[in-house]
């Protein structure tokens, strides 16, 4: 048996799972993978480590796999699991399943620990309980250094951060993140449970998570008053009439891009334009916008490369927020549950910014203003929500690795400001834009790079395009020509 190539990875969310689980299973050498996280379990990450049990996937049990190649393991889990039997509320009318998101991290973290030991080839994947704060090359070795447990070192290194936790931005203070009554991370394990059903609610976003928390509130019978409030007043769509009416099967993401955009000049706005031509179109044929959406939705990683940066930009400036509606779908069960708690009139939605936040000792007062007010409008309440989403261009600021490896130049912030650069492979770009076959950069850090990697059936599919480079690399790894001892620092 040759030896086994070391392979660190850091962060232990659905990318480090997929990851980790595809090389055991695809590499015919052995692979020692050691997976730095500080959570308990590997895999839940920062989504599916939830415990309510009203917080559950936006899309169908079958959209989910964490191995392009073995689309029905999730499906076999659930009824293996018998999953139904204590969830009996995660079916809809026509038999689709809408899975808790705890259930799906206890999936991710089973699947781990059923690769911790391949008898095929003697790989092993091992949890090393810690947080990964610096980053150094010694002796042809990188040497990732941890809090409490000293160094692992391997020949490769995988970054595998997910997303960012979420922080209080402006107009909230320094000072509010020590206040009980903000609550800036809403993806905190039972963080709403000390709301008393009383309490005066302000959820800032109305996006995917704003419905989770909602949701929690109305479940528990919350007499207080809800407002939720954003921007543009929007409102994540819900799933396609295919989705809730058609019997479930099995999903094929499209691999080619549609002609109406191939055909279309690489812009931002030439896009949009074809994309609502063919909307139209396929309306007269009695047929909706999920048709022409869905398509182009699954070739993003196709279609962001070569669009120029200033083109990138301009989408996320203007039409961001308008993608994130159409491509982040409600579950129909949180839906259909709030939708009646606003006609009881228990929970109102408003299109408002948030101008300023002041805390005094008996209530959080907030100017909240209007697109068309000239004047902004003061409301007192007991608790706020921050449900503004994930501020992915400041994970680097955060995470003491990722700040580290770029101090050292190792890695180079995007362009657009999210994530890093990366080559087709997922190499790493160091300062000097130099790909770097040994440092692999997955899942959202790379959102920059490839546009959508952020939900489980693209972070999947993207780690089964990335392997097969990646283990070429670790076939012909060579210490002297794969490791860069001028990136380190003593």
């Amino acid at each position: 048996m040759p030896a086994a190539a070391r392979v660190v990875v850091v962060g232990g969310g659905v990318s480090a799972a997929s990851f980790a689980v595809q090389l055991v299973r695809s590499s015919l050498t052995p692979v020692d993978i050691t997976i730095i996280e500080p959570r308990e379990h590997v895999g839940r990450g920062l989504a599916y480590s939830a415990t309510d049990p009203d917080h559950r996937l936006n899309a169908p049990l079958d959209v989910h796999w964490i191995d392009p190649q073995r689309p029905l393991e999730l499906r076999q889990w659930f009824e293996a699991a018998n999953v139904l039997h204590r969830d009996t509320g995660c079916r809809t009318a026509n038999g689709q399943v809408f899975l808790r998101r705890s259930d799906m991290g206890e999936y991710l973290s089973a699947k781990v620990q059923a690769h911790a030991s391949d008898a095929r080839t003697g790989s092993s994947i091992r949890h090393v309980r810690d947080t990964a704060i610096s980053v150094r090359i010694r002796d042809g070795l990188y040497r990732v250094t941890t809090e409490h447990h000293g160094d692992v070192a391997g020949e490769m290194l995988v970054i595998a951060t997910g997303n960012p936790v979420p922080s209080l931005r402006a107009p909230f203070r320094e000072e509010h993140r020590s206040d009980p009554r903000i609550i800036a991370n809403p993806l905190e394990p039972d963080c709403l449970h000390r709301i008393p059903q009383t309490a005066r609610v302000l959820v800032v976003g109305s996006g995917l998570t704003a419905l989770d928390i909602v949701s929690t509130l109305v479940r528990r019978d919350h007499r207080g008053g809800i407002l939720v409030v954003s921007r543009r007043g929007l409102k994540p769509q819900p799933q396609s009439p295919e989705t809730l009416q058609a019997p479930p099967r099995l999903p094929v993401l499209t691999t080619d891009v549609p002609g109406f955009i191939e055909s279309a000049p690489t812009r931002v706005g030439a896009w949009s334009a074809a994309l609502r031509k063919e909307i139209l179109r396929m309306a007269a044929q009695g047929q909706n916008w999920y048709q022409a959406f869905d398509p182009v939705r699954d070739v993003v990683w196709k279609l962001w490369p070569p669009l120029p940066t200033p083109e990138k930009l301009r989408f996320l400036r203007r039409l961001r927020v308008f993608y994130d509606v159409h491509r982040f779908r409600t579950p129909p069960m949180n839906e259909a549950m709030v939708a009646e708690a606003e006609r009881e009139g228990r929970v109102h939605y408003e299109k408002a910014t948030l101008r300023t936040v002041e805390a005094h000792a008996d209530a959080l007062k907030v100017e909240l203003s209007s697109a068309t007010a000239d004047s902004g409008k003061w409301h007192e309440f007991d608790l706020v929500v921050n449900c503004t989403g994930l501020d992915s261009g400041s994970a680097w600021r955060s995470n003491p690795l990722l700040h580290n490896l770029l101090e050292i130049g190792m890695v180079r912030l995007h362009p657009t400001g999210i994530g890093f650069e990366v080559s087709e492979h997922c190499e790493a770009l160091d300062a000097a834009g130099v790909p770097l076959p040994t440092l692999r950069v997955i899942g959202p850090p790379t959102a920059g790079a490839f546009g959508d990697p952020v939900a489980i059936p693209f972070i999947a599919n993207q780690v089964r395009r990335m392997l097969p480079h990646l283990l070429g690399t670790l076939q012909s790894i060579s210490l002297k020509d794969h490791t860069h001892e001028q990136y380190s620092i003593e």
